[in-house]
């Protein structure tokens, strides 16, 4: 299976990139960020817009036949490496210990300059009946 997949609300179909790309069990998802459905941005501290990141994200997840327990990597993109810790305090919370995607996180610039955090992932789906990894 490979398939385009467009959440409204996240991406308009027409645009450079989908929301996610689904191929097989690999759900590559593009990156989120803090906007709400028309274009506006959400919040103005890292907390908020991870939060805000991560709903997103889950979002385009379950349009692709995933979830969150189902990442299996991910790369964040923080605008000031002091976010650091609150970013993963929240990402903490999303995730819990149980289920740690393996992860890089970068300082970089994004296009919005009201944007603090972007978040973009891989999922594997099909992984076992019970929801975990097969060994």
């Amino acid at each position: 299976m490979d398939d385009t997949v467009d959440v409204p609300g996240v991406t308009t179909g027409t645009g450079p990139y989908p929301s996610a790309r689904r191929m097989g069990d690999l759900v590559f998802v593009s990156g989120q960020v803090s906007f709400d459905d028309d274009g506006r941005v959400v919040g103005t501290d890292v907390v908020t817009q991870t939060r805000h990141s991560l709903t997103r994200l889950d979002r385009v997840l379950a349009a692709a036949g995933a979830t969150l327990r189902d990442i299996a990597s991910a790369t964040v993109y923080l605008t000031n490496a002091g976010d650091a810790a609150e970013f993963n305090e929240e990402w903490m919370r999303w995730f819990g210990g149980d289920h740690r995607p393996a992860r890089a996180t970068v300082v970089a610039d994004l296009l919005d300059p009201r944007l603090l955090v972007e978040i973009q992932a891989v999922a594997v789906t099909g992984h076992g009946a019970e929801g975990k990894e097969a060994e």
